[in-house]
């Protein structure tokens, strides 16, 4: 496989991890954002 075919594979393939991450990425948000939520209520339950 000459430069120019490895170089677009690794393309590919970073595209798709990048595709990947950013899901996991949103999934994350998601959850630090209940997570913040959920320590703002105990927080206001234990004044």
């Amino acid at each position: 496989m000459d430069n120019y075919e490895q170089l677009k594979a690794d393309n590919k393939r970073l595209k798709k991890q990048v595709k990947q991450l950013t899901a996991y990425n949103l999934d994350l948000e998601k959850e630090l954002e209940f997570a913040q939520a959920t320590i703002q209520r105990l927080k206001e339950a234990s004044q």
